[in-house]
């Protein structure tokens, strides 16, 4: 699904999360070939962010390697293929209801229409504006902030950040 969204060809900011609702749906990763193919080779990235492609200093097949270029830039983490941060560890960042950094990715249902995408984590951060509308979605990091107990989640799609207050985990 990274790959559909950094090749720009989605314009819904919603996507990504809208076709892995549909995947899960209907269980269609059944049909995925079963097995790694031994030509395809994994990579470790060393970012200040996942999103901060730019920020790359390199892609390592070796965990250590990617650990110590890390260590030579104060800032920069370790993300694995997937897009999850292994280096540092991420700080627990426990919600109080199971929901952490820990924990993701995960997902997490809306059911209601017309819940807030916002720029950050926090009701004193700016509204993008779009809602999420009632759907499945994944969360890859979790925040505290202002205006929700249950923390803040950011949307895999990159839309923004959404109050776990309103959301149950699937």
């Amino acid at each position: 699904m990274q790959i559909i969204k950094d090749g720009g060809y989605a314009t819904s900011l919603t996507y990504v999360d809208k076709l892995c609702s549909i995947i899960e749906r209907w269980k269609l990763t059944q049909y995925d070939v079963s097995g790694e193919a031994s030509d395809v080779v994994k990579y470790y990235r060393v970012r200040k962010s996942w999103e901060d492609a730019k920020s790359q200093l390199g892609a390592y097949t070796i965990l250590d390697n990617a650990k110590a270029m890390a260590d030579k830039h104060p800032g920069y983490e370790v993300y694995d293929w997937n897009g999850k941060q292994v280096y540092p560890e991420a700080a627990e960042g426990d919600s109080g209801d199971g929901m952490s950094n820990a924990d993701c990715p995960f997902m997490v249902k809306v059911s209601i229409p017309d819940l807030n995408i916002r720029k950050g984590a926090g009701t004193n951060t700016s509204k993008t504006g779009a809602y999420t509308g009632v759907g499945v979605f994944t969360i890859v990091e979790v925040k505290d902030g202002k205006g929700s107990d249950a923390g803040w989640g950011k949307l895999k799609s990159g839309a923004g950040w959404i109050a776990l207050d309103f959301c149950q985990i699937v």
